[in-house]
């Protein structure tokens, strides 16, 4: 009995002996299935291959064509056009420097003479009290008539332009009383004809000097107004106060 049963056995081992040499030999065969057909095969020597270096030259790159050629001038410009600023002194050219100076008269002559219409006809009006505060209006009225008499008649006072000793940094315009001098600077032949220092309100401010003996306690809008404000007295002496007063009239 022992016997058979031994025998019997056998054959069940030797077939369990086959699988492991089965699954080996499939396991091999699988990187070879992963190739597929188009894998390509290694050089036969084992040596990897060879790649040959173009030897012609690359074609000529062409002119890019969005680039614009211009010729360059050969002709000098034209000389710059001088202005009546441009133009040394002391003496006012008849071309240049006269018809604006003429221009601002005429405009100085008009606007004082409504000034002093104001101040004679509404003494008290807001405009009177903003540039000059509780100042004597007769004092106001007299420097403003004084003024526009001057302008009326320029005669015996001696305009000069662009005189460099006279007009130092960015100085619009001098009066010297003692001599009657009346000099016009760079800037005042740039300034506007409209708006606060205008021609026509600077040759006002210079002739006051010469008319009716002002002084220049504040410059500028706001020490005039703060002039008027803190010192009445002052700002009746002041010529940029009566300057100021007259550009910005009311009309």
């Amino acid at each position: 009995m022992v016997r058979r049963v031994i025998q019997c056995a056998m054959p069940t081992l030797r077939r369990r002996r086959r699988w492991p040499i089965a699954a080996t030999l499939w396991l091999l065969a699988l990187p070879a299935m992963g190739q597929g057909a188009d894998a390509p095969s290694p050089p036969s020597d084992g040596a990897a291959p060879v790649t040959e270096l173009p030897t012609a030259k690359p074609p000529p790159l062409e002119p890019n064509r969005q680039v614009l050629v211009v010729e360059a001038p050969r002709d000098k410009p034209p000389p710059l056009e001088l202005g009546p600023a441009d133009i040394p002194g002391p003496a006012c050219t008849a071309e240049h420097h006269q018809p604006v100076i003429d221009e601002a008269l005429a405009m100085a002559r008009t606007r004082i003479r409504e000034a002093v219409r104001l101040v004679r006809d509404e003494p008290d009006h807001p405009h009177v009290r903003r540039w000059f505060g509780n100042a004597p209006r007769k004092t106001i009225r007299m420097t403003l008539e004084l003024t526009a008499a001057r302008l009326d008649d320029m005669a015996g006072v001696a305009i000069r332009c662009n005189d460099p000793p006279g007009c130092p940094g960015g100085r619009f315009a001098y009066a010297r009383e003692r001599d009657m001098v009346l000099g016009l600077c760079p800037p005042f032949f740039r300034a506007r004809m409209d708006g606060t220092d205008s021609r026509w309100g600077i040759l006002i401010h210079e002739a006051s000097h010469l008319a009716a003996n002002t002084r220049d306690h504040a410059y500028r809008p706001t020490g005039a107004l703060t002039l008027a404000k803190e010192n009445a007295a002052r700002a009746a002496e002041n010529a940029d106060n009566y300057e100021y007063f007259v550009e910005t009239l009311p009309r």
